[in-house]
């Protein structure tokens, strides 16, 4: 969901983030440095070129221009500018979304952060004289098709339904840093303290309440460009997770072919029937609970973040063990195996970890499943918003430690999410327990999964070639893992964790030794 920048600005890449993924945390790079200008606020005009033709009149960019410099867990950021972008001016009218049943249990979810590292060998001058301003242009047409990320959240104050407004003049938080952090240890397949990733990750700004309707009104979408000079950029977002599912924001193509291909984002949210009135049932449910957009304060979440990669190879032998102890299954899919083996050794790491195991305690597994063609009145395939229904796999933790665990796992996760989709009384049969269901459970027991293979996050060209890292930092907060492809081989899956130190290392052990087994086996 970014035009390229670094070159001539033609280019929507794959999205901005992969959703399903839950998170909160994070922290603003700040410090009690020198504003070189005394932070005077400057109006700049940026003319817009679009395949070699001026727009005739630029966007405007808001910004407080400052430089000054602190430290953020052992590494040194500069703070080159902040500033807020908006769509090009007069090329998209006010509009509201009302938010739909499926975007309203979003609604009090934690925020998301997911970060982009992508290499750049230039210094300093070159980033600030030819990127910067490139990146605000590219960021400003952006936003021209995914107008309601630079609106906001509106919750008025007489118990109406919110919904997402987008007015003249809404806009982005951008903040562009300089860090000299290390970026090839950041980037690296390692166990890295995931306290040294905040600095790179941008902050939403404060929810404002308005003077004329007393209605909330909460941004969605900050960015943040970090920039190790000589080595890479990183590209962070923070966003509120109610707009849309990471099946609405990953597309690809110039915008040439995404126009004549229909692939922009479709945002009519007549489109979806509610004949059992789940939108009022939702409402009924959340409207009650206090809304909380802002970021808390940074603090260290003392664990480490690590990259795993599943080679083809061995998803094929664990795929081979499946069918074997349950010759009842015909197939058994990628997604599923690698979720239910990542699953179990993660159970697994909790005894070996010193943790007390309570064996008839119940383990939960968390999937958002995209039900765009499943439903009733199927939504089209550029439909933005959420169109998720979850799969809630169970099972007693003393099932998944056992050194059958990993079969039981699989062939729950696949029976679930086959009842779920294809269900006899529709995709949505049950669904008005969607909000119950999740409250009932035990949040220190449940797994969930942030992204998938399909969202190839890795065909992102944010104007430097595909990136060298994508991380997710929500997962420090929420307990998922995260999903995608690996970035030089396809079929291989790149599996993300943050997990305290004590089990991180035992996880390690234990993953790492049952792809052995399964090499001896097969």
């Amino acid at each position: 969901m970014w035009l390229r920048s670094s070159v001539a600005v033609r280019r929507l890449p794959r999205g901005i983030w992969n959703l399903k993924g839950v998170g909160g945390g994070g922290s603003e790079v700040s410090g009690g440095g020198k504003i070189d200008n005394g932070g005077q606020e400057l109006r700049r005009s940026v003319p817009i070129f679009v395949h070699g033709a001026r727009i005739a009149k630029p966007f405007a960019v808001h910004c407080k221009s400052a430089t000054y410099s602190s430290r953020q867990h052992g590494a040194t950021v500069r703070v080159l500018e902040k500033c807020m972008v908006a769509p090009p001016p007069n090329t998209i009218q006010e509009k509201s979304l009302p938010l739909t049943f499926f975007d309203l249990p979003f609604l009090h979810s934690p925020l998301i952060h997911h970060i982009f590292f992508c290499d750049y060998s230039h210094p300093t001058s070159h980033f600030t004289n030819e990127v910067i301003p490139k990146l605000k242009t590219s960021l400003s047409l952006t936003l021209q098709h995914y107008f309601p990320l630079a609106g906001n959240l509106i919750i008025p104050c007489n118990s109406r339904k919110p919904e997402i407004r987008y007015a003249n003049g809404d806009s982005i938080s951008l903040a562009v840093i300089e860090s000299s952090e290390d970026f090839s240890l950041l980037t690296s397949n390692t166990a890295r303290a995931s306290d040294d990733f905040y600095p790179l990750v941008p902050k939403l700004p404060p929810s404002v309440c308005s003077s004329s309707s007393g209605a909330l009104l909460a941004p969605l979408l900050a960015v943040q460009v970090t920039l190790f000079p000589t080595a890479g950029i990183c590209v962070g977002f923070t966003f509120q997770r109610v707009p849309a599912d990471g099946n609405a924001c990953h597309k690809c193509g110039s915008d040439e072919e995404l126009i004549a291909s229909g692939s922009l984002p479709y945002y009519d949210r007549s489109v979806i029937d509610d004949p059992s009135e789940l939108s009022s049932i939702f409402w009924d449910q959340q409207r009650n609970k206090q809304f909380t957009s802002s970021q808390p304060e940074y603090v260290p979440t003392n664990k480490v973040r690590d990259t795993l990669v599943m080679h083809q190879s061995d998803v094929q032998r664990l795929k081979q063990i499946v069918l074997e102890k349950c010759p009842k299954l015909s197939r058994v899919s990628t997604f599923t195996v690698t979720c239910a083996y990542v699953w179990t050794c993660l159970i697994k790491s909790r005894r070996a970890s010193g943790e007390e195991i309570k064996e008839n305690d119940l383990e939960h597994f968390m999937i958002g499943a995209d039900c765009r063609s499943l439903i009733a009145s199927p939504l089209p395939a550029n439909y933005f918003g959420n169109c998720l229904v979850n799969c809630i796999i169970t099972a007693k933790t003393v099932e998944l430690m056992q050194e059958s665990g990993f079969i039981k796992a699989a062939g729950l996760i696949g029976e679930v999410i086959r009842e779920k989709l294809h269900n006899k009384g529709g995709v949505l049969n049950g669904a008005e327990k969607w909000l119950s269901e999740l409250e009932g459970l035990n949040p220190e027991r449940v797994v969930g999964v942030a992204g998938s293979p399909r969202f190839a996050v890795y065909d992102m060209d944010f104007g430097w070639g595909k990136p060298r890292k994508s991380e997710v930092i929500s997962i420090d907060t929420t307990g998922s893992i995260s999903l995608n492809e690996c970035r030089d081989s396809k079929g291989d899956l790149e599996v993300g964790l943050s997990l305290p130190k004590v089990k991180m290392e035992p996880f390690s052990a234990i993953f790492a030794s049952g792809i052995m087994e399964a090499k001896d086996q097969h």
